[in-house]
């Protein structure tokens, strides 16, 4: 069946719900899409397909990595190589790990160090996160390069009120451990939120048994992160706001190679990405101007000293460092209640180094790349709502790029919001590019290295969809199907010398679900991701895309004080490389099952314990590295 076929057959299951629709009201939703579109925007207001995980939802999950809350985000397969601190890479509607722009507090996450640009989601904690808003579909209209499969982007809690904070600890079996802290409140004018988080885990070894035989030797992997977080704000006057982010993260990590124990092996990370920014509102909320700059450095250093377990005699001393420099202003301007005008500025310039030493007898090995590039953006986006319910969105952008020239992308959307049955339609059609990586232009080496005259990576997508909201929004259901292809992209063929702009694929499928929350103690939700994702050129499915994903969960509040969830994720067919041939294979279908509870003594102390991996699935996500085991936590939260 394909998989628009799929997509008429889940509509017409769901078709129950629009009828059901016909007498009851229009509910309300509480909150803003700001990645969308840039600015804060009425969700009944947004053209495309998004994802708003809020705070309150991260910690009453118990969900302390970004990556453990993308495993559950309709058109998204996380592969994680292990345990915490391992590789986490992110597939968004089957497009390339890299084809993903992420952002925190507004500030790119991409390393430009990385041989593609690719974001790693591993170290990256959600004690002090407002949200997590992911945006699905092509958009470089409004962020320029590598947002082909969308946007993820990470917000921190601005503090308001009077001093409060909150901390927490949390011990698991094979002495885990996860602890955070932070302040936030408002005073005056001034307002601050300090967050410090920190992870210990002792980690089993990723490597599958049947790479250790007979007893083979195996090690353990530990792991550690320190993160610390401010986020701070003072309102100059009435009209203007200035607001500065930091955060810095420390980490390391014994890792292992692929099917091979290297005790030896060990990565080090630093991060650090800060922002300021002066935002206005003037003319009664007419014009609201933003004008931020960011800077990011990102060092990560591995270090693996010859080990008699490694059959490789020899020590590798690999230093990469990538920094970010980037500027933007951007303005909404309404000219009626009807009419809105948003248009920006995006500078963005790119430093990368790398120095890996390698002692092979009877001499020392060296290689030396580094690389810089910059990009300027101009874009505007006119949003139109002619009558009640009824948005139009249509924007262009045009990026300058220092290294390849320019490139042009645009959008349009639609959606129409009929208030009686409260049922939402939707269609969007865009453009999208991903510039070539520094080291895909300036990199080194034997194999593979890098080529000046190589192309940016085209994509072009399309998605139509519909939201159903009854009893009050109690009841909500909604799927969209989508379709993407992708061009240029960018490959070593043979004779394996250097990358070229050599390859194509397309993707295509459907997210669906549906949320029910009948009564004040109990809720459901439910959501499926069918999607075929394939290599045009040699017809071949595209590896680490699985075909179904489907999430459950459930939570019960029996008392006030008490609630107890229940998650079941299942991840179906999909390709890969075999670890030891390099063939393609078909790992097996997993199933995981994860319980949570939580208990509260008093208002401000919380007793709380989760149960991951319940059934103890052996599994690997990508092939060759397999997941933990099952895994017992339990903790205390005060707050003040």
């Amino acid at each position: 069946m394909t998989p628009f076929r799929r997509f008429l057959l889940v509509l017409s299951l769901l078709s129950p719900v629009s009828a059901l629709a016909q007498t009851e009201p229009a509910g309300t939703l509480p909150t803003t899409v700001v990645t969308a579109d840039r600015f804060p925007t009425d969700p009944d207001k947004v053209t495309s397909s998004y994802t708003i995980v809020p705070q309150e939802e991260m910690q009453r999950r118990q969900l302390r990595t970004a990556g453990e809350v993308l495993k559950t985000v309709p058109g998204i397969s996380v592969q994680q190589s292990g345990g915490p601190g391992t590789q986490t890479s992110v597939f968004v509607r089957g497009s390339n790990s890299n084809h993903v722009l992420v952002l925190i507090d507004g500030v790119t996450v991409n390393d430009p160090s990385t041989p593609n640009g690719a974001p790693d989601f591993a170290h990256f904690l959600t004690e002090n996160l407002e949200k997590i808003e992911i945006v699905r579909g092509p958009m470089s209209t409004m962020y320029g390069s590598q947002a082909i499969g969308g946007v993820i982007n990470m917000v921190t809690k601005a503090g308001k009120g009077p001093m409060n904070g909150q901390a927490f600890t949390e011990l698991g079996t094979r002495l885990w451990s996860n602890s955070g802290a932070y302040v936030r409140g408002s005073e005056g004018r001034f307002n601050y939120n300090l967050t410090f988080a920190g992870t210990f885990t002792p980690n089993d070894t990723p490597v599958p048994a049947r790479f250790t035989p007979n007893g083979g030797y195996v090690d353990i992997d530990p792991y550690r992160n320190l993160t610390f977080a401010a986020r701070l704000g003072f309102e100059i006057n009435d009209n203007t706001q200035f607001n500065w982010f930091g955060r810095y993260i420390d980490t390391k990590l014994n890792y292992d190679q692929v099917g091979q124990e290297d005790p030896n092996a060990n990565g080090y990370t630093s991060q650090f990405y800060t922002r300021g920014e002066i935002e206005g509102n003037y003319f009664n909320g007419r014009w609201k101007p933003v004008v931020g700059v960011n800077y990011s450095t990102i060092t990560r250093h591995d270090l693996d000293y010859a080990s008699p377990q490694v059959p490789f005699p020899f020590t590798v001393d690999a230093l990469f460092n990538g920094r970010r420099l980037q500027g933007d202003f951007k303005n909404l301007v309404t000219i009626t209640d009807q009419v809105e005008v948003i248009a920006g500025l995006d500078y963005d310039r790119q430093w990368a180094y790398s120095n890996t030493l390698s002692s092979v007898a009877p001499g020392t090995l060296a290689a030396l790349a580094w690389g810089t590039m910059s990009q300027t953006g101009l874009y505007g986006q006119l949003r139109l709502n002619p009558f009640e319910g009824f948005n139009l969105n249509v924007g262009g952008r045009v990026d300058f790029n220092d290294i390849y020239g320019s490139v042009g992308t645009w959008r349009a959307g639609a959606s129409y919001l009929w208030a009686p049955t409260n049922t939402k339609v939707k269609a969007s059609y865009g453009t999208a590019f991903k510039a070539p990586s520094l080291f895909e232009l300036f990199g080194t080496g034997a194999f593979c290295g890098g080529n000046r005259n190589i192309q940016p990576e085209y994509s072009r997508g399309y998605e139509v969809g519909v939201e159903q909201g009854i009893f009050d929004r109690k009841v909500k259901a909604g799927i969209t199907y989508f379709f993407n292809t992708y061009s240029n992209l960018i490959q070593c063929p043979p004779p394996f010398t250097t990358l070229q702009n050599v390859a194509n694929a397309q993707s295509e499928g459907f997210e669906s679900f549906v949320q029910i929350s009948p009564l004040k103690w109990f809720d459901l939700y439910f959501d499926y991701t069918f999607t075929i994702a394939r290599n045009v050129d040699a017809n071949q499915p595209l590896v680490r895309r699985p075909q179904d994903i489907f999430n459950i969960r459930a939570e019960v509040r029996p008392w006030e004080n008490t609630l107890f969830g229940v998650g079941v994720l299942q991840v179906s067919n999909r390709t890969d490389f075999n670890a030891t041939t390099g063939a393609i294979m078909n790992p097996s279908p997993y199933t995981l099952l994860r319980f949570t509870a939580q208990y509260d003594v008093i208002p401000a102390v919380q007793l709380f314990a989760r149960a991951e991996n319940v059934l103890n699935r052996v599994y690997e996500e990508p092939e060759g590295f397999q997941a933990p085991y099952f895994q017992a936590f339990f903790g205390v939260k005060a707050r003040f």
